[in-house]
């Protein structure tokens, strides 16, 4: 009865209770709500399975019903939502064989709870905290079921310690799963003994030391072996033939290298392969892409590897999604054909050249990042039939003309009137060009950077209608021209626009206070699209809705890289551009701002009293434009402020900002009359603050004199030595300004 809603069921217990010969139980996902009286008359002899897994359980009452019926052997309690320890009655289930805890919140567990559980073969907890060290937490188990246990996982569940070297005695043990706690030292070769092992997990914790073949070398079942994220180094012989054959094979921040791992290539079962980050420097080996051409997911990025991509992937023949990562190396060659079932793809920051098919295949692509190599050439029409196309980043080559505009695009002789179904398009540093009438057949867009290229034309008016989900706009150092659109203000999901370096002139619209995305509070919402992106990691279900590049961002005058914080990114950048007239006040609605930028302008006027309001910037830069007035008393609201430009200006008051003629008080040389406020004092302090000092300065020096006369008053030996020493220094004084060069030289050649 798993996924019936069984909340209205008052009596369920009841009725089940009576059914004698029940064997099976699965009540997964049901809701249940359970009496916290126990059933006198039970009829549940033959029960043996009972699945109550993520039905609401939050507590082990011992008045449950379960815990009395002594014939259970498989318990499946997982994913609810328990928290307190093992009670008493669960260790009188002396016929359970499988206990399934994992995904509830329990804390502090003492194993010795379960000792009599002789027939114990399964036991998980993960997810739960343990908090002890691992030696202790295994030797409060049953010691009569050590031999007998078949699967333990304890992944993410707070164990510390090592693992200890009677873990040979566990000689059933077939599945291990200790990833993700705070595990130390090196792993013993003593888990090298045990031979029925399928899946060692012993990923992120802080293992280190090496391990050879002495560790694998019995391992004949071994299917899945993850050792990543630890600091272990596999010292493997280069001739060394592995008995076992796996199909999960996961080694990232692992060193493999510096050779690549020769005794992966008898590994051709693979379907995981991670090797990312291992250390790996040389040739990728000729064997490589045979071996593994039935993998679901490849990842060898973050190394040294260089090699020539073969002409075409289309022999990866496997009918599942296929996801390959070679970012980071040094291969060399053009884009390949691509397999069929192909969905992402990231050859970013390696060497590849020439320019783009025309059509690559992969007619499932989702993801598809080529930044940062020297691709040429123009960018083929085939993305606009890759109806599944999600990110698309071709930043940091070296493409040419203009992107193709999907909605004209022919199919002999009729048009194809397709959309760029992408959410991500990142072209920036390219030689793009032309206009972007293209967006209108890109109506799913969030983000998008054609930075540094050579595109020209206005802001398009229509842009928040046929994009109407943009949150991220970066259009820096291109040739557009025209005035800032009022209809660009109407995008509700922007919350970073960079126009900065263009030929826009004009004035900044007032509608600033419409984009609601720079005005509310900005913690990542379900309803804001940007907030989709950032990796997950591998799973059953992959999310496609990904965007694991980095983005460069201007901010507090340098460019970062943004990646997965690119959602908490929110600012404005208007810089270097024509803009006249005053600052619009509506800018200081823009609370959630933190980057704000407008300089090298022809801005005139006072800077809003109200800027005070942008409490969250934490860099401001209004520097070389033509404002006037005092500097705000409101910008000490800005207590997150860490970069703050104001140069170059006609600002008057008592700030010394290098640049404003007109501003003054110590140290300029200008000084200033009136009553104006300097740092929340008035003039006649800050006057009386210059007395002291000066006078200060002076006492300091009469008493430093005095102390050198009283010395030699009354210190007769210092002062001996020091007119001793002053006449040496008037002799040698004097013998220099006689000496004569000739007369020395003359003296030189008489002498014997």
């Amino acid at each position: 009865m798993s996924n019936v809603n069984l909340s209205t069921i008052g009596n369920l217990v009841q009725v089940v209770s009576m059914l004698s010969n029940l064997r099976v139980l699965h009540l997964s996902k049901c809701e249940l709500v359970f009496p916290h009286t126990p059933i006198v008359h039970s009829n549940l002899t033959s029960l043996q399975m009972l699945d109550l897994s993520a039905s609401g359980v939050d507590t082990l009452n011992p008045s449950y019903w379960f815990w009395d019926v002594g014939t259970i052997r498989n318990l499946d309690l997982s994913y609810n939502e328990i928290s307190e320890p093992f009670p008493d009655a669960m260790g009188n289930m002396t016929s359970l064989e499988a206990l399934h805890l994992g995904g509830n919140c329990l804390t502090n567990l003492k194993s010795k709870a379960l000792r009599n559980l002789c027939n114990l073969r399964e036991l998980t907890l993960s997810g739960n905290s343990i908090n002890q060290d691992l030696p202790e937490f295994l030797e409060g188990l049953p010691h009569c079921a050590w031999s007998k246990m078949e699967l333990l996982d304890l992944t993410h569940t707070n164990i510390s310690g090592e693992i200890p070297k009677w873990i040979e005695q566990w000689t059933d043990l077939s599945i291990l799963q200790l990833s993700f706690n705070r595990l130390v030292g090196s792993i013993p070769r003593e888990v090298g003994v045990l031979n029925k092992l399928s899946k060692l997990y012993l990923d992120g914790n802080q293992f280190n030391g090496s391990i050879s073949e002495e560790h694998l070398g019995s391992l004949v079942n071994l299917e899945e072996l993850d050792l990543s994220y630890n600091s272990l180094h596999m010292v493997i012989s280069s001739n060394w033939t592995p008995p076992f054959k796996l199909q999960l094979a996961y080694f990232p921040s692992s060193k493999l290298g510096p050779q690549f791992p020769l005794w992966l290539k008898g590994q051709s079962d693979v379907i995981y392969l991670d090797i990312s980050d291992a250390g790996i420097v040389g040739h990728l080996p000729d064997w490589f892409w045979a071996v593994f051409s039935n993998v679901q997911y490849l990842n060898i990025s973050c190394n040294q590897i260089s090699g020539r991509l073969p002409s075409t992937l289309e022999f990866m023949s496997s009918a599942m999604p296929i996801v390959v990562y070679l970012n980071s190396n040094m291969l060399t060659g053009s884009l390949p054909q691509l397999p069929r079932f192909l969905v992402e793809l990231d050859i970013s920051r390696n060497l590849l050249s020439g320019p783009l098919p025309q059509n690559f295949g992969a007619p499932f692509l989702h993801n598809l990042l080529l930044s940062e190599n020297s691709i040429n050439g123009t960018i083929p029409v085939h993305f606009c039939k890759l109806q599944g196309l999600n990110v698309l980043d071709l930043a940091k080559n070296r493409l040419i003309g203009r992107f193709p505009n999907c909605a004209e695009v022919s199919m002999g002789t009729r048009k194809l009137n397709a959309t760029f179904s992408a959410t991500a398009l990142i072209l920036y540093k390219n030689n793009l060009s032309g206009d972007i009438s293209f967006l209108q057949s890109c109506p799913e867009l969030i983000l998008l950077d054609l930075a540094h290229n050579k595109f020209t034309g206005g802001l398009p008016t229509w842009i928040a209608e046929r994009v109407p989900d943009l949150s991220f706009l970066q259009l820096r150092h291109n040739m557009f021209s025209g005035s800032i659109p009022i209809q660009l203000t109407q995008l509700a999901y922007l919350q970073y626009l960079d126009l900065a370096y263009n030929r826009i002139s004009g004035f900044v619209p007032h509608t600033l206070a419409n984009m609601k995305a720079m005005t509310q509070d900005h913690t990542p919402r379900l309803d804001n699209p940007l907030s989709r992106y950032g990796r997950t990691g591998l799973s059953e279900e992959y999310d496609w809705s990904i965007y694991d590049g980095s983005l460069e961002v201007v901010t507090k005058g340098q460019y970062l890289d943004y990646t997965s914080s690119l959602v908490y990114m929110v600012g404005l950048d208007l810089s270097c551009i024509n803009l006249v007239g005053e600052i619009p006040v509506e800018i200081t609605s823009l609370v959630n701002m933190k980057s704000l930028n407008i300089s090298h302008n022809q801005f005139s006027g006072k800077i809003p009293e109200t800027i005070g309001f942008l409490g969250s910037l934490e860099s401001l830069d209004l520097s070389c434009n033509e404002l006037s007035g005092g500097i705000p008393s409101s910008f000490s609201n800005m207590t997150m402020l860490s970069k703050l430009n104001l140069s170059y200006n006609n600002l008057s008051g008592r700030v010394p900002y290098i640049g404003n003629d007109y501003l003054c008080g110590p140290p300029l040389s200008r000084n200033c009359s009136g009553t104006e406020v300097i740092n929340g004092g008035n003039l006649d302090e800050h006057q009386a603050e210059t007395r002291y000092f000066y006078l200060g300065l002076a006492a300091g020096f009469v008493m430093g004199l005095w102390v050198v006369f009283v010395v030699f008053l009354f210190g007769k030996r210092f002062r001996v030595a020091y007119f001793h020493l002053f006449d040496k220094l008037l002799r040698a004084i004097q013998v220099s300004m006689t000496w004569n060069p000739q007369t020395a030289m003359e003296d030189q050649r008489i002498e014997p």
